[in-house]
């Protein structure tokens, strides 16, 4: 609805003339140009990308200082082919930035109404400069640290009290930074749910300050703002898929891409996952031989939908610590060359299975994603999906997967030291239903 059009007209001097925006509705229509305060995507040691959206079309800057040395301001602005960015989706990168340091920044937005050669018509231009009365800032990802903590949600599926509830008895305040695990938003066909469904809750509560990280589930495939939802969640390579690293924790992010079939009805003959998740696995060989991924105390995967399914590979799953509401897992039949070992709890009734049979997409990624984290000896996978909760181990000869799938009904505390990784699946009233503890390799 706010996509950026152009039309050529053919014999005419005038080259090229802004598209008149489609009308908006009675929810988007704003008499404010920027529509909504910034959020923080891509945060690293020594960067930074300020997300915001306007409601007209406009071009963006961002007026930057180290916070108490307002001499040191800067401005950054984003452009592409040398053209300044013009569009309602804002994203200007900040970098090169100082690792652990404070900066004060403010946005800025200029409506840009019509573009014609050598002519150019403007509209309003605002600037924000403040969130909940103090300041817009952030602190840039410290260069060590040997402590920290993170969270995990999904699942979400719209549900904003729980969304609320899982940030606040996880422990916001003290955590680095929250990864949404995929499914956030069931249907997304217009720019307004993507706002009411998510975002209006990270941008109240901390996105301007601490940022975020939004993996795509199956359900983010889907919707009409599904080709355009990487203008709401940039990432620093353009992709769905990519690594960051925090202390001594090195993070992949994989893309899971939809469940069933291409071919599925659902889909309309409009999706080419089976080959995107090929891609991904040229990808991750790439991955495994950076000196960053090989040095790391920890290696953490992130993928919405977990390795499930039969198929003719040595690996046994081992469910820990199963706790009142844990599910055994089954990722397999005997003969499919796959088993479950079960250890005695009265919690756990023997049979019980994933959701049923596997689709498409679990297989495709248990073939494709699973022999990287077991080769390259993976420290932990944090997987949706099941909207059960899901406490295991995936074992290759001797080595363990630690995977945790976590159900649609809890968030995921991570704390991180140099001797364990600490995960607590926390329910909205604080209580802790199950628990994880990794140790290093080495």
């Amino acid at each position: 609805m706010f996509s950026l059009a152009l039309l050529a007209t053919i014999g005419s001097s005038e080259s090229f003339v802004w598209a008149e925006t489609a009308p908006q509705s009675a929810e988007t229509q704003s008499t404010e140009l920027i529509k909504c305060a910034p959020y923080l995507q891509g945060m690293s040691q020594e960067s930074v990308i300020i997300t915001w959206h306007t409601s007209q079309q406009a071009y963006s800057w961002v007026d930057y200082w180290e916070t108490g040395a307002p001499e040191t301001k800067k401005t950054a602005q984003a452009s592409t082919y040398g053209l300044k960015n013009v569009g309602t989706a804002q994203a200007v990168t900040l970098a090169p930035l100082k690792p652990g340091t404070s900066y004060t920044y403010e946005i800025n937005s200029k409506e840009v109404k019509r573009i014609l050669p050598y002519k150019f018509t403007f509209g309003v231009e605002e600037k924000l400069t403040e969130m909940k009365g103090k300041p817009l800032s952030f602190t840039t990802w410290p260069a060590q640290a040997d402590n920290f903590s993170f969270i995990m949600i999904n699942d979400l599926h719209d549900n904003n009290s729980l969304h609320r509830a899982l940030l606040d008895k996880c422990g916001l305040e003290e955590s680095a930074f929250v990864c949404y695990n995929g499914d956030i938003v069931t249907d997304k066909n217009t720019e307004d749910e993507i706002f009411n469904k998510f975002l209006d809750i990270p941008i109240e509560l901390f996105a301007w300050q601490k940022g975020f990280f939004m993996l795509r589930g199956n359900h983010e495939t889907r919707g009409a703002m599904s080709r355009s939802i990487h203008n709401y969640f940039p990432a620093v390579n353009d992709q769905f898929y990519y690594t960051f690293q925090y202390g001594d924790v090195f993070f992949v992010n994989l893309d899971c891409g939809e469940d069933k079939v291409d071919t599925s009805n659902e889909y309309g003959g409009l999706v080419d996952f089976d080959s995107y998740r090929t891609e991904q696995m040229k990808w991750l060989e790439q991955v495994v031989q950076m000196p960053e991924y090989q040095n790391a105390r920890y290696r953490v995967f992130f993928c919405h939908i977990p390795p499930t399914g039969g198929g003719a590979m040595d690996v046994q799953v081992d469910v820990i610590t199963p706790g009142a509401g844990v599910s055994l897992l089954s990722i397999g039949s005997d003969e499919m060359g796959l088993s479950v070992n079960e250890p005695a709890s009265e919690n756990i009734k023997t049979g019980t299975t994933l959701s049923g049979a596997p689709w498409h997409g679990d297989i495709e990624i248990r073939d494709k994603f699973l022999p990287f984290m077991l080769k390259n000896k993976g420290d932990l996978l944090l997987c949706g999906h099941t909207h059960k909760l899901y406490n295991c181990n995936y074992r290759s000869g001797d080595y363990n997967l630690p995977v945790l799938i976590n159900g649609n009904d809890a968030g995921v505390r991570i704390d991180v030291s140099p001797e364990k990784m600490v995960l607590r699946v926390i329910k909205p009233d604080g209580s802790v239903v199950t628990s994880k503890v990794i140790v290093p390799r080495r």
